[in-house]
């Protein structure tokens, strides 16, 4: 007996080490009976077996199963965010916050979670919006974060933030990143930030090489509207990059608006997941 009756398979893509596991989970769905929809991240991996784009998958299926490591997870995850779709990440990458099913002996976890046992998650998202000349230009949604940073020099970026449209600070640095609690984990954390618990309603802001001893990350509720004002005087060569995958080029004066979306990303984790222990096990902590 299965919980979920359609089920997608997304790929990392150009990675030949995830073709033997996702003929392995392929194979463990169809011994379920379950319908398999196969994304056209997977195409070529699964011999003829006919693909679909992640549009099918989200109107269709009542899960998603991602192969590979959090990059793959998080880009699904942003496609699928209006289909209400659980995913369920299966790591084939190095670290592996959010894709924590490993295929090293412990499929039978997945089938668990097919089969019912799972705790389940509601993931905050961010939406993020570019404004030049008061007219939003680029929108982009963002499991992890939005960073603004410079491109491809040693240059210091000067900025504005302001919460709720109460003036914060200005701040000179290479950079600006505004994370959810699940990103608290990713580039902030490289960049001295704190750990959020993913289920905190929460958003990170974390400078970037901020040139000023005084300068620290700041934690405010999710219920917040970020914004980061480019204010260099001289010409500027920076981006806008949300979860490292989408990347807008930034102008003097740019506007980057960042808040809560109103949908959650909902992740879904084998019954005996203690996320701290992740945080262990990632960390090398004792």
């Amino acid at each position: 007996m299965t919980r979920f009756n359609n089920i997608g398979l997304i790929a990392k893509t150009g990675d030949d080490s995830v073709a033997p596991t996702l003929m392995e989970v392929y194979l463990l769905l169809l011994d379920l009976g379950v319908r398999v929809l196969a994304d056209s991240s997977t195409a070529g991996m699964l011999g003829d077996v006919p693909t679909v784009d992640l549009a099918t998958i989200g109107h269709d299926c009542d899960l998603a199963i991602v192969i590979g490591g959090d990059g793959t997870l998080l880009h699904a995850a942003r496609e699928l965010v209006n289909h209400d779709v659980p995913l369920v990440g299966v790591n084939r990458g190095r670290l592996g916050f959010l894709v924590d099913v490993s295929p090293e002996g412990k499929l039978y976890k997945l089938n668990e979670i097919i089969g019912g046992e799972f705790i389940e998650e509601h993931r905050l998202l961010l939406d993020c919006k570019l404004f030049r000349d008061d007219q939003c230009i680029h929108r982009s949604l963002a499991f992890n974060d939005m960073v603004a940073r410079t491109k491809n020099v040693l240059q210091i970026l000067e900025f504005e933030i302001s919460i709720n449209n109460s003036f914060v600070l200005t701040q000179r640095a290479d950079g600006i990143i505004v994370a959810s609690p699940s990103g608290s984990t990713a580039y902030a954390l490289s960049s001295g930030g704190p750990i959020v618990n993913p289920n905190l309603n929460a958003i990170v802001l974390q400078p970037v090489c901020p040139h000023t001893l005084s300068s620290r990350p700041l934690v405010v509720t999710a219920e917040s509207v970020v914004r980061v004002h480019i204010t260099d005087r001289k010409p500027v060569r920076a981006q806008m990059v949300c979860d490292g995958q989408v990347y807008t080029d930034l102008h003097n004066g740019d506007v980057m608006q960042v808040e809560k979306h109103d949908r959650t990303i909902r992740l879904l984790h084998p019954a005996d997941y203690d996320y701290h222990h992740i945080l262990r096990e990632k960390l090398n902590w004792g």
